[in-house]
């Protein structure tokens, strides 16, 4: 549907393996804190709609899956500004009791999607803008893990 409404608009992950994926540290325990950021490359536009699939497994620095009552945040910080703007709090629970195989699965695809805390069907992201991915959890998440996956399904266009 997307790619019939904007011309040579293309699906991506969003991964730890992104390049412009930057793991900013761990997260700090009992605190919301941000633990890593994309920024869109130049020349490139990104959108994130509502009801993205996003999959993940988050885990600490000794490989252990945080707690369900965690949650994760959305942010966009906006090139050139200051502040950030809310996009979603999603609770980790749905994601907790999933492997990754089954958050891929279409059974499990309905509650694995990111709701907009405002109801717009997308954000759009410029180039040098950031996503922020904030996590609040009794555990100290850490991104740089190996155990920790985050894909994050966006469509990007070469502007």
């Amino acid at each position: 549907m997307v790619k019939e409404q904007v011309p040579g608009i293309r699906k991506e992950l969003i991964t730890k393996a992104s390049s412009t994926f930057q793991v900013l540290g761990p997260g700090v325990a009992n605190r919301k804190v941000v633990v890593a950021k994309y920024t869109v490359p130049a020349n490139t536009a990104v959108m994130l709609q509502n009801g993205a699939q996003l999959v993940m497994k988050l885990a600490d620095g000794s490989g252990n899956e945080i707690s369900r009552d965690s949650y994760v945040y959305l942010y966009k910080k906006q090139s050139g500004f200051d502040g950030e703007q809310f996009i979603a709090k999603i609770p980790y629970s749905a994601f907790f009791d999933l492997a990754v195989g089954e958050q891929r699965n279409e059974r499990y695809k309905d509650v694995t999607r990111v709701a907009f805390a405002v109801p717009k069907p997308a954000v759009f992201l410029g180039a040098e803008d950031e996503l922020q991915i904030w996590v609040e959890s009794a555990d100290q998440v850490d991104f740089s893990n190996s155990a920790t996956i985050f894909e994050l399904e966006v469509h990007v266009k070469q502007v």
